[in-house]
């Protein structure tokens, strides 16, 4: 994840800070990976996941949706 945001940044796109936290949910992907190297995920650890992935998907679709609606070739200082 950190490598694709630091892409992305390289490539001019403003990355948000709640998406530059999102490298925070690969420690997730290594436990349901491999269950029981360390203790069971919280409610709240759960509920926090949840809410960055949810924050990271909205930032998406709104960088899809705006190179959908203005092309790259409108944006000058933004290579793609």
């Amino acid at each position: 994840m950190t490598f694709l945001l630091t892409l992305l940044e390289g490539a001019g796109q403003e990355i948000p800070g709640t998406v530059k936290q999102a490298e925070r949910l690969t420690r997730f992907a290594v436990f349901t990976r491999y269950p029981g190297i360390s203790p069971p995920v919280t409610q709240e650890e759960y509920e926090e996941a949840v809410s960055l992935a949810e924050a990271v998907v909205r930032w998406a679709e709104e960088v899809v949706e705006a190179c959908l609606t203005h092309p790259p070739e409108e944006h000058p200082g933004r290579g793609h």
